[in-house]
């Protein structure tokens, strides 16, 4: 599998290089980008890389789903476009300038605000759980101060909850942040929420009265405060001079927008919060089994679109408002139900290395990041998918049943199981546990009593057999692709190369620099540090020629380039030279590797058993159709 640098360089280039981009952020399982012109990005070429599960636009945003390391390879994207960038404000294209409010617009704007603020929200909802279970253990240490600074810990992150969202809501609207952060403040500040402790409105604008609502721990106020605080900055900064920017532009953008907001917009929000609680207490009393059952059932498409994020303020709200949240135990359940049917595929496949990678996606989902196994393993199948649907659909019935609640924002996974507990009660935690393992035996047995059909094959080798089938497919030889010694992929100094992750293949110790194509087919990439070229060959077969280990640090400087990208080669012809001497000064080892990735399985590799000095050129081996 390629290096995170190597897969961030990938996704740019192939979304249409980093100047393109006009936001990023990433959830816990996705990067969502937002581009000036979306015509420029190949999702599909993205959908190929490895180490991606999958790529497609949606809401507004180009998602690309990495699984549980996407912050590793976020923070390779930063390198890779700029940390600068990331915070610079968007190149709108004239199309994004005049695109009109609607469903998906909402939709990412939410997604952009919340996800940057789940750490914060998850670590003190962890905390709330273990504090809760402990004082039902000892109720005698609820009297203790160490159990009060640690309470006191874990309400931070919701009784402050509005400086979190300012922040957030501030860089989707590209808003400076200290402003936003000024929203939060006027909504808690000491002398408005004394007026509220008093049962007193003690402020007025201009005669009329300020509505006075608790504003800690809520959602919706601020994030309207801030967003009409961004639209009187950016009118008033159209027509200011330059020189009077810095002074005269954020003054009036706090005069005008905090007073409106404190008048009217906070206190819509608020009462939309409300509202919003009681709606879904009511729909739950009135339409309880049937409410469960089919948010149940829908969750894996509303997760497959990437639209569960939209959720997170409802949940919030509902904890803040309530005090619990029936939605999230349904979210549980749902990822007990991907590793449940990712599980029972799992004993259908008779291939180890797939039994091995479905059983890993259930276990991640089981932590609870269900996207590995529902875009790897439950999709690809189609039956472990609608397995799902089934046995969440029924454990979200369950959840109505015993009156589940969560008492605290976290993620739902295994871990998640203390925000379950209530002190002096852990009854909740009890019926919790019995739904998500109803869920999770269910799907695994859906899975596997309806998987006799399911694929021997990943997803992404299914996708290069259909390929590899459209053009008619010849044996093929393979060339020496530079001089020297020829020895086995395992005999490479590189555990990822060795152990055949990226694919089947060979290396060659080189004695010259001059390195040809192994076979005859078109030049589909070159890496921009010069050290890795992707030949396509007949039927779609892909060959990566590897220029040494680790060279990519050293930026193209010891590669001369003989051909571009879209050039057709013959096996023999000239790729590139090495300066073997400036490799090996540099420390770096300059084994050639010939990897073929996603070689489909009607096709044999076959090397020359027979290792040793050889010459560029010589025919070594064959690919062999099956």
């Amino acid at each position: 599998m390629m290096d995170n640098h190597t897969l961030a360089s990938a996704i740019v280039a192939d979304l249409g290089g980093k100047q393109n981009i006009t936001n990023y952020l990433h959830c816990v399982t996705r990067l969502r980008f937002s581009l000036a012109d979306g015509s420029k990005a190949d999702m599909a070429a993205i959908g190929k890389l490895q180490g991606v599960l999958g790529a497609k636009f949606q809401n507004n945003q180009y998602q690309v789903v990495i699984g549980p390391n996407v912050s590793e390879v976020y923070d390779a994207v930063v390198d890779v476009i700029g940390a600068d960038q990331k915070t610079a404000p968007a190149i709108a294209s004239a199309a994004a300038q005049k695109r009109k409010l609607s469903a998906n617009v909402i939709f990412t704007a939410i997604t952009d605000i919340f996800s940057p603020i789940l750490p914060a929200l998850v670590a003190g909802g962890i905390l709330k759980g273990i504090l809760a279970i402990v004082v039902t253990i000892a109720p005698v240490l609820a009297k203790n101060s160490t159990y009060a600074l640690f309470s006191l810990i874990s309400d931070v992150p919701f009784y402050f909850l509005p400086f979190l969202l300012a922040v957030s809501s501030a860089r989707k609207f590209k808003l400076n942040e200290f402003l936003g952060l000024c929203m939060a403040g006027a909504l808690l500040y000491p002398t408005f929420t004394a007026t509220i402790a008093s049962g007193k409105s003690g402020l007025s604008l201009f005669g009329l009265t300020i509505p006075t609502f608790t504003y800690s721990t809520s959602v919706f106020p601020v994030i309207l405060g801030v967003g009409l605080m961004a639209i009187v900055y950016h009118f008033i900064d159209r027509y200011v001079p330059e020189v009077l920017k810095m002074v005269v532009v954020p003054a009036l953008t706090l005069a005008i927008a905090v007073p409106i907001a404190m008048w009217i917009l906070a206190p819509l929000g608020a009462y939309g919060g409300q509202y919003l609680a009681t709606g879904i207490v009511w729909l739950f009393k009135k339409a309880g089994l049937l409410a469960g059952f089919l948010l149940g059932f829908f969750m894996p498409l509303i997760v497959l679109t990437g639209m569960h994020q939209s959720t997170s303020p409802i949940q919030i709200q509902n904890i803040a408002t309530l005090g619990y949240d029936y939605l999230l135990p349904i979210s549980f359940c749902h990822n007990m139900a991907e590793a449940g049917a990712a599980f029972g595929a799992a004993l259908r496949m008779k291939d180890k290395e797939m039994r091995s990678a479905a059983m890993s996606t259930s276990f991640s989902a089981f932590l609870g990041i269900s996207e590995p196994a529902l875009y790897t393993v439950n999709v690809v199948n189609k039956t472990p998918f609608i397995s799902a649907m089934i046995a969440n659909g029924i454990g979200g019935a369950l959840t109505v049943i015993f009156s589940v609640k969560c008492y605290a924002f976290v993620m739902p996974g295994i871990t998640s199981l203390p925000v379950y507990a209530k002190a002096g009660n852990l009854m909740n935690m009890v019926w919790i546990v019995v739904c998500i393992a109803a869920t999770f035996l269910l799907s695994a047995v859906l899975s596997f009593a309806l998987g006799h059909k399911i694929s021997q094959h990943s997803a992404v080798e299914q996708a290069q057999a259909k390929t590899a089938g459209q053009t008619a497919l010849n044996d093929q030889t393979l060339a020496m692709p530079v001089d020297g010694n020829l020895i086995p992929l395992s005999q490479v100094p590189d555990a990822t190369f060795a152990a055949g992750t990226i694919g089947a293949g060979f290396a060659v110790e080189p004695t010259d620099g001059i390195v040809v194509s192994p076979i005859a087919g078109k030049i589909t990439n070159i890496f921009s540090t010069k050290h890795a070229i992707t030949i396509e060959g007949e039927g779609g077969i892909n060959v990566l020629i590897h220029m040494g280990i680790d060279t990519v640090e050293l930026k193209g400087a010891p590669f001369t380039l003989h051909v571009a990208e879209g050039d057709t080669v013959a096996a023999g012809q000239a790729l590139a030279d090495m300066d073997l001497d400036a490799i090996k000064d540099h420390g770096k080892n300059a084994d050639v590797i010939v990897v073929f990735p996603e070689l489909p399985k009607n096709v044999t590799l076959s090397v020359a058993a027979a290792t040793g000095p050889k010459n560029a050129s010589a025919t070594i081996g064959d690919l062999v159709l099956a």
